[in-house]
């Protein structure tokens, strides 16, 4: 772990920052350049991973507009456990530089720590971060805000939230609307589970329910996304699924999304997903893969609490272990490629 302010931060030895994060350095260097744009990679968790180019000033307004929702103080403490080759990361460390803060970075892991003994004002997480440090809750004991981002949060791990003190706040963005856009508070999920913007920002729907996007303070006109929401007002909204998460199946239209809720409500477990793959006869077909150290049974059980048997995965594969890209992010298409070749099992 690397414990610095934020100006010795810049002063740090490139060996020590490699150990850390092989991208950490470069980073740096960038950010205290005189270049305007910085090249940021799209995870990729659902499709070919792209770069594109965001400024510098749209990171400072991005930055800004978390610390004024959350009231962040200057002199606070951050920690950074995520990737900084991806956007979340490198917007922890800006976040970081313009609250003057106490800055702690650690090696970007599944599990990134047990216990931290400091004082954290504010911690971003991915949701299989999350759902691996709640196993040990004392992991949150000095953790005053917890920030998660890059994925779906089960509402079986936002019930395990609820008994905790600390603030939980789910996040929505992308690369690039230069990390989020939107949050929603997890302490109050279950009376209100909106999505609320930060101030600058409004979003509309497209004709197929697409939430488009308009930011004043990223200079952003227009973003259609691929995510189906339903909107409150300009500034709230609900978000219902992915576009890409539609499986046509016989002219049934299936979300997967609902039916991987489906399943978590009875399937104590996050290692597995619900993709699709060619039929001759459905057109698509609804598969899961699911990795072997699920239980079989639990898994049998919570598929056959589904009534509608058209709605049921039509296939079964066990893969022994999940590809995850550098952001903790089940990597969708390599995984699928490899579970397609092997087990698959009746259930």
């Amino acid at each position: 772990m690397i414990e610095t302010n934020y100006k010795d931060l810049f002063n740090i030895e490139k060996e020590i920052l490699d150990e850390i994060d092989p991208n950490l350095f470069s980073f740096l260097e960038l950010w205290k350049s005189n270049k305007k744009e910085i090249d940021v990679q799209t995870s990729g968790s659902t499709g070919i991973p792209k770069k594109i180019k965001i400024s510098k000033e749209q990171m400072v307004a991005s930055a800004n507009a978390t610390i004024n929702h959350f009231n962040l103080k200057k002199n606070c403490t951050v920690l950074c456990c995520l990737p900084l080759k991806y956007i979340g990361g490198k917007m922890m460390i800006v976040r970081g530089v313009i609250l003057k803060a106490r800055i702690l970075i650690i090696k970007p892991k599944a599990i990134p720590f047990k216990k931290i003994n400091n004082e954290i004002d504010l911690l971003a997480i991915t949701p299989l971060q999350l759902y691996n440090l709640l196993k040990q809750p004392q992991s949150f004991s000095n953790i005053k805000l917890t920030l998660i981002g890059g994925g779906k949060i089960s509402e079986q791990v936002i019930e395990e939230i609820q008994s905790l003190p600390n603030q939980f706040f789910q996040s929505y963005g992308m690369t690039e609307t230069v990390s989020h856009i939107a949050v929603r508070n997890l302490k109050n999920y279950f009376k209100n589970p909106n999505y609320q913007c930060l101030k600058g920002n409004t979003i509309d729907l497209g004709k197929n329910g697409q939430i488009i996007i308009k930011s004043d303070y990223l200079n952003i006109k227009s973003i259609t996304t691929n995510d189906i929401g339903l909107k409150i007002d300009n500034q709230s909204f609900i978000l219902k699924g992915r576009k890409g998460f539609i499986i046509n199946s016989g002219g049934l239209k299936i979300d997967s999304q609902n039916i991987k809720n489906e399943l978590k409500k009875t399937l104590n477990s996050e290692l597995f997903f619900i993709d699709k793959i060619k039929c001759n006869k459905l057109g698509e077909k609804m598969i899961l893969i699911a990795s072997d150290k699920i239980n079989l049974l639990d898994l049998k059980i919570s598929i056959n609490n589904i009534k509608d048997k058209k709605r049921r995965p039509k296939e079964v594969y066990i893969i022994d272990k999940f590809t995850f890209n550098n952001n903790q992010k089940i990597d969708i298409l390599k995984t699928k490629e490899r579970a397609l070749n092997s087990k698959k099992i009746n259930i």
